[in-house]
């Protein structure tokens, strides 16, 4: 009896201590890289300080800066990459400029107004400022940081007379902007004549679809037999044409007695005076489906440059044979042998 009563102590405390050894096992420490906590990682802070910088003596500025809240668990990579872009968009902001005006005069005395967008590793917003052009339309902007620079220029009997009026200095971008003191960028200014009287165009029309020509008198709003300022054909093939459908469509453009130049809606509002040359009688512009619009702006010199207008034509195909077209036009026109548009400029 005492030996079988000793062989089962053995054999408990045997058991006992195999149990000990997988627990104390089970409880060893596992190592781990703990993410770096938001609201210390490197780059960020919690205030933004609004930025400094004194202009130069003519310059005046103001500046509104807005931060973001930041972001828990943000990877090291990530974190790094966030400040290479932020110190990218903190470049120097220099620029020289000359203003000018249609025939190639110095805009002087013109107050330039700017806007400055920076984002940096503290801050963002955007800084407000002016400079004066002086006696020959030379001004510099000099003495601050950022990612771009807007400027709008501004004197009576003057109206800003271009596009492109920001320049981008991120080094993100492939093609940022290089200030050149020997080269000064020009900025074209238009200098006011007087207004003409202009003729508003703005008629749509629904239309069956033809094969043949079909004549726009943009004047008067009419579809006409022949003459007029506009001859559109329409090249279609024959079925359904739709998204779900694609088949390639055109529409030739042909100028009555006259030409077009393709531009731009910018290019269009800050044009004053219709081009002198340049224009081309007729062109072809396709499509492929039926939500699909010819959406183009014109300058057209018409009826042997008796009109000058500036037009946004919208041609929509019909998706079956037996639908309508439509066809809209909206635009001014000078109908006294002018290219004067001078009434679409803010006076």
């Amino acid at each position: 009896m005492k030996i079988r009563r000793s062989i089962f102590w053995f054999i408990a405390i045997v058991a006992v201590l195999i149990v000990l050894v997988l627990w104390h096992g089970k409880k060893q420490p596992v190592e781990t890289n703990a993410a770096p906590s938001a609201a210390t990682a490197p780059g960020q802070s919690v205030s933004a300080p609004v930025r400094t910088n004194e202009p130069p003596a003519q310059v005046s500025s103001s500046a509104t800066t807005t931060t973001s809240q930041p972001k828990s668990s943000v990877p090291n990579d990530k974190v790094g990459l966030l400040k290479e872009i932020l110190q990218a968009n903190d470049a120097d902001i220099v620029f020289y400029g000359r203003l000018e005006d249609q025939s190639g005069s110095a805009v002087d005395g013109a107050e330039i107004n700017f806007n400055i967008q920076y984002e940096n590793p503290n801050a963002r917003g955007i800084q407000h400022g002016q400079v004066v052009a002086d006696g020959n339309g030379f001004f510099t902007i000099s003495g601050y940081k950022g990612a771009n620079l807007t400027i709008t220029p501004k004197k009576a009997g003057y109206v800003l007379a271009m596009t492109g009026t920001t320049f981008r200095y991120s080094r993100i971008s492939p093609e940022y902007f290089v200030p050149d003191a020997g080269n000064p960028t020009v900025i074209k200014m238009w200098k006011l004549q007087g207004a003409e009287p202009l003729v508003g165009i703005n008629k749509t029309f629904r239309l069956p679809y033809t094969a043949a020509p079909m004549n726009f008198d943009l004047i008067a709003g009419q579809a006409v037999p022949s003459g007029g300022d506009l001859r559109i054909t329409v090249n279609r093939p024959a079925g359904v044409i739709s998204g779900r459908n694609p088949q390639d469509w055109s529409i030739d453009v042909e100028v009555v007695t006259g030409g077009f130049i393709e531009t731009s809606p910018e290019e269009s509002a800050m044009t004053y005076a219709a081009p002198e040359s340049g224009y081309q009688p007729s062109g072809t512009f396709s499509k492929n489906n039926g939500p699909d619009l010819v959406d183009k702006i014109f300058f057209i010199q018409s009826r042997n440059g008796q009109v000058y207008c500036k037009i946004h034509l919208l041609f929509g195909i019909n998706n079956t044979p037996d639908d309508f077209m439509s066809v809209a036009f909206t635009g001014v026109a000078n109908t006294n042998s002018s290219r004067n548009w001078e009434a679409t400029a803010p006076q």
